[in-house]
C-alpha cells in the first residue's frame, strides 16, 4: 500500500501547495487526472494499469513525477529485449556466414539435417563432431583440432560444414577453405594495384578462431627435387596457428604418413598437424555418398 499512496501523495500535496485544499472532490480529482495520464483506472480510490491490474506508483525526483513500471510493462521490457538479442544474434550469424567463405552447397548443413545410420564410420565421427561443438569454449581454449581422412566421397567435407555452422550459430568466427584458394587470395596481393597486403591475408586465416582445410594434399608440394611456393605457404601458415594454439579441422583423402611420402609434405609441417590434431585423427570407410543419388532427390 505504500507504493499506491506515493503517486496519490504526491498529487495531493500538490493540490495543497496550490491552495485547492485536499477535500475528497479534489482528492478523486487527481486520481482520476493520474489514471487519464497512465491510461489506468480507477477502483477504491486508488489508480490501476489497465493491463496487469497492479497499482500504479511513481517517484518524484526534483520536482518532477515519474511513474515506476509496473508488472506488464518490466515484461514486455523483457520481452522486447529478448527480440533485439535474437536479432543481434541471428544478424551476428548471417555476418559470421558471409565471410565464412562457404559454397552454397555447404551454407546449410548441420547436424539435425545430416543422414546417419548409413556408414559406421560415419556415424562415429559424426558423434565425436557433435561432441567437438557441445564443448566450443574447452576447444578454442586449448586449440583441439580435427583430422578426417578416407577415401573421396565419404562424407569428410559434409561432417566439417556441420561442424563449422554449429560453430557459426554459436558466434565463433570460422574460416572454410583449401590451400588452393589461400594461395590464390596471396598472389592477388601482388598486384600493384591491390589494395590489400599477403600479411593481411595469412593474417587472416592464422588468426580465426576456427579454420577448416578441405581437401588437403590435393596440391603439389614438390617439382622434382624442389619444394614449390605451397609448401612454404602451408608451413608457415600450420606453423602460425600450431604456435598460437589456434583450432584446425583438416579433411583429406590421405593418411597423416601419405602425407609425407605421397603428397610430399615436410615432416616437419605434419608433425605440426598431428600435434594439432592428437587423439582426434578419424579414418571414413565405405562406398561414394556421391555416387548414390537417389533418384527422389532429383526432379526426372
Amino acid at each position: 500500500m505504500a507504493q499506491i499512496s506515493v503517486i496519490q501523495d504526491i498529487f495531493v500535496q500538490n493540490t495543497q501547495s496550490k491552495g485547492l485544499g485536499s477535500t475528497h472532490e479534489n482528492y478523486f480529482r487527481k486520481i482520476e487526472e493520474i489514471a487519464k495520464i497512465y491510461n489506468g483506472y480507477v477502483r477504491n480510490e486508488r489508480t490501476y494499469c489497465k493491463t496487469c491490474h497492479m497499482p500504479i506508483s511513481a517517484k518524484e525526483i526534483r520536482g518532477l513525477t515519474t511513474k515506476i513500471k509496473c508488472n506488464c510493462e518490466k515484461k514486455a521490457d523483457e520481452e522486447n529485449q529478448k527480440i533485439f538479442e535474437k536479432r543481434q544474434s541471428f544478424e551476428k550469424v548471417q555476418k559470421l556466414k558471409s565471410i565464412s567463405l562457404f559454397g552454397k552447397r555447404y551454407k546449410n548443413v548441420t547436424f539435425e539435417n545430416s543422414e546417419t545410420g548409413l556408414n559406421p564410420s560415419f556415424d562415429m565421427a559424426f558423434n565425436r563432431a557433435k561432441k567437438y561443438c557441445e564443448n566450443t569454449e574447452i576447444v578454442l581454449k586449448n586449440g583441439y583440432g580435427i583430422y578426417l581422412f578416407g577415401d573421396k566421397g565419404t562424407g569428410k567435407t559434409h561432417l566439417t560444414a556441420c561442424i563449422a555452422n554449429s560453430l557459426i550459430s554459436k558466434g565463433k568466427p570460422v574460416l572454410f577453405t583449401n590451400l588452393i584458394r589461400i594461395s590464390q587470395l596471396v598472389k592477388s596481393t601482388f598486384n600493384k594495384s591491390s589494395s590489400t597486403t599477403e600479411q593481411e591475408i595469412m593474417g587472416r586465416f592464422q588468426n580465426v578462431d576456427f579454420l577448416f582445410f578441405d581437401d588437403l594434399g590435393t596440391e603439389i608440394f614438390t617439382k622434382g627435387q624442389n619444394d614449390t611456393w605451397l609448401q612454404c605457404l602451408l608451413f608457415d601458415l600450420i606453423d602460425n596457428r600450431y604456435t598460437n594454439q589456434k583450432s584446425t579441422i583438416f579433411s583429406s583423402n590421405y593418411t597423416l604418413n601419405e602425407l609425407i611420402n605421397q603428397r610430399g609434405i615436410m615432416e616437419k609441417t605434419v608433425d605440426r598437424i598431428c600435434e594439432m590434431t592428437k587423439g582426434a585423427v578419424m579414418k571414413f570407410e565405405g562406398e561414394s555418398r556421391r555416387i548414390a543419388v537417389k533418384s527422389k532427390e532429383i526432379p526426372f
